[in-house]
């Protein structure tokens, strides 16, 4: 009987402490609010929304070894095609061939960059009044501070 009212009793601790924690974005409102405490501005936080911010999008990103891969493939096809034309078309389709190069190249950096996590941002905050305005804040990777 003990051990049930042990067992019962963590359970109830685990249970209440679960679930006064604040969620990321409850957090983030917390932060704007504290900043904007002495303000005489009213904001609404209903719509707001709190996404992740990377230093490349992840989509940017497999957009550009995508492309890059395609690029890849198109200058492969030019320079098989460059044999057979006349001087002319030749000169014409390096210029295309360069100039794709250069994207490739391009693409090839930006590959380079991982996408990599650097904080949070909270948005569609809007600014009750005269004035209907939204506003949006960055924040660390932990919530901790409003980053400018």
């Amino acid at each position: 009987m003990r051990k049930i009212y042990h067992a019962f009793a963590i359970l109830s601790l685990v249970v209440i402490i679960s679930c006064g924690k604040k969620t990321d974005q409850e957090r983030a409102i917390a932060l704007v609010k504290s900043k904007y405490a002495n303000s005489n501005q009213d904001l609404n936080f209903d719509g707001s929304k709190l996404d992740s911010l990377y230093n490349i999008s992840p989509r940017a990103y497999a957009d550009s070894v995508k492309k890059g891969n395609e690029l890849d493939v198109t200058l492969a096809e030019l320079e098989s095609q460059i044999e057979h034309l006349s001087q002319a078309e030749s000169d014409s389709v390096g210029l295309i061939s360069a100039k794709l190069t250069k994207e490739r190249y391009h693409l090839l950096d930006v590959a380079k960059t991982k996408p990599a996590f650097i904080g949070w941002k909270l948005s569609k905050i809007v600014v009750e009044g005269e004035k209907a305005d939204t506003l949006s804040f960055n924040f660390d990777k932990g919530i901790t501070k409003v980053v400018e």
